[in-house]
């Protein structure tokens, strides 16, 4: 029997949903969040902003792109058109599961897709190190899609609610590694070792 080592790890890595939600963004805006370590996803739905991870350069997400960050400590999403002096916004809840930053006079101009997990394993810090420190998968609505179902699944009080969370973080997992494979041809070496 072949060994597969991406579905080993992630397997190994017992994910387990903590919350999503939908962000609408409008204007100009900023908002940063401090993280414990625990990974973080996002998938942009419609429109643009830039992302910057635990201090490294900016990155440009657009619609149709996912980002995985397996161990989020310091996370500053902002519009393209930021004044220098915008101070960050905490996003305001206007309905069940769906948060806005901005104002609230005009229209959206990003709508992002965003989740927490943790990671139930034991050998979590001899895991999570094997991973890239960012994911990055351009114009896959498959991502988003798996997304989204998370983020429904969430919200839902229905029987096997949290099973069906396990298995659809590792599909999402999966499937943006399978992209980090591909883009890279493959895993880091360590990961496959």
């Amino acid at each position: 029997m072949t060994v597969d080592p991406l579905a080993e790890v992630v397997t190994l890595l017992q994910p387990t949903a903590r919350f999503s939600k939908l962000i609408e963004c409008a204007g100009s805006w900023r908002f940063h969040r401090k993280g414990t370590g625990d990974p973080f996803y996002c998938a942009v739905l419609e429109g643009h902003c830039r992302v910057t991870v635990d201090g490294q350069p900016p990155l440009i997400l657009q619609g149709g792109d996912f980002l995985l960050v397996p161990a989020m400590r310091d996370l500053i999403k902002e519009s393209l058109d930021l004044p220098q002096d915008e101070t960050s916004r905490e996003p305001i809840a206007i309905g069940k599961g769906c948060f806005r930053v901005g104002g609230e006079d005009e229209p959206p101009n990003l709508r992002i897709q965003i989740g927490h997990c943790s990671f139930g394993s034991l050998d979590v810090a001899l895991l999570v190190p094997l991973l890239p420190h960012v994911v990055l998968a351009r114009g896959e609505p498959r991502l988003a899609t798996l997304t989204q179902l998370v983020g429904d699944e969430t919200l839902a009080q229905r029987p096997a609610r949290e099973l069906v969370l396990e298995r659809l973080l590792e599909v999402l997992l999966i499937e943006a590694l399978r992209k980090r494979c591909s883009q890279a041809t493959a895993l880091s070496s360590s990961l496959l070792m």
